[in-house]
């Protein structure tokens, strides 16, 4: 996968382009995803927003990989989450 930064608004919030590529040629839909980031107690929130999906399962697909992500990334805090 590959993309670009659009925005790098640190320490608050980063945006990037998103498209699977193969041999640094972009093929498919360029989604476009946006990070932000806040103090919370004991540690920082995190929001995440995916945009401009290809298809209904295309959606599907990458909310799959970010929840799995975001589990993982929940077992390494030392403070239980929401």
């Amino acid at each position: 996968m590959g993309g670009v930064f659009q925005i790098v608004e640190p320490p608050r919030r980063l945006a990037f382009s998103w498209a699977w590529d193969e041999a640094r040629v972009t093929h498919g839909n360029v989604s476009r995803v946006t990070a932000s980031f806040e103090p919370a107690p004991g540690g920082t929130r995190l929001a995440l927003e995916h945009q401009n999906f290809g298809s209904q399962d295309a959606r599907d697909r990458y909310l799959a990989g970010w929840s799995a992500s975001f589990d993982r990334l929940a077992k390494l805090s030392p403070e239980p989450h929401p």
